[in-house]
């Protein structure tokens, strides 16, 4: 039998940002012999880019047609969407008993279990009412301290230095002003930037596309055989 696998999924469609590529370095320390390999894959059909609810409406079609593409192929062991807004999560568990994780969820879970209040970085700048609904979805907006959008283009994104100094203020504002005790990325693509942020502020800062891969991995592992 093939080695199984777990895809994880990015639905926007652009090329240039390099999300992908830092999605599958930042895994592949959770991948062993003897388990699934975890392969990152950009859906083309997506959209152009996820900045806002219309955006992550438009990602469901592009998530669901690959997972039912997929999911009955028995070297398939589950899914990670990696949008924050986690698009088609609960349409798509109706396709298949795997594992369907979403990494907004993920990511907010396990920054709950690292502290009493979780504060969220978004690459995006604008209104935080996206992520504070998602929040209130979940049922955990009282643990939710604040939300900061760093304002960065796609562009800006190829910059380390200028993506992580962001992090670093948004991360000690968070912590200052909204008293937050756990930092949780709000997107995908900024695992590189973990343990920086960390020294910088001193918390515990969660990247929501590994806590999602490691839970799917969890169940994978006690599915298999």
């Amino acid at each position: 039998m093939a080695r199984r696998t777990i895809y994880v999924l990015n639905p926007s469609s652009r090329t240039d940002t390099g999300i992908t590529e830092d999605m599958q370095r930042s895994l592949r320390w959770l991948v062993r012999e003897d388990g699934p390999d975890i392969r990152c894959l950009t859906l083309s059909d997506g959209p152009n880019g996820i900045k806002n609810a219309g955006d992550s409406d438009k990602a469901s079609p592009a998530i669901l047609s690959f997972i039912e593409r997929e999911c009955e192929k028995p070297e398939v062991a589950g899914f990670v969407i990696a949008c924050f807004s986690d698009p088609a999560v609960f349409s798509a568990r109706e396709l298949t008993a795997k594992p369907v994780i979403g990494i907004g969820e993920a990511g907010i879970m396990a920054g709950l279990a690292l502290g009493d209040l979780v504060g969220t970085i978004g690459v995006s700048g604008g209104n935080p009412v996206k992520g504070l609904r998602f929040a209130r979805r979940l049922g955990v907006r009282e643990r939710v301290a604040g939300h900061v959008g760093l304002g960065l283009d796609y562009g800006q994104l190829q910059d380390p230095a200028v993506v992580e100094n962001s992090l670093i203020k948004a991360g000690l504002a968070l912590r200052d002003e909204h008293g937050a005790d756990t930092i949780v990325f709000a997107g995908a693509g900024l695992a590189r930037y973990v343990a920086s942020l960390g020294a910088a502020t001193g918390l515990p800062v969660v990247d929501p596309t590994q806590a999602a891969a490691a839970l799917a991995l969890t169940q994978a592992a006690s599915t298999c055989g």
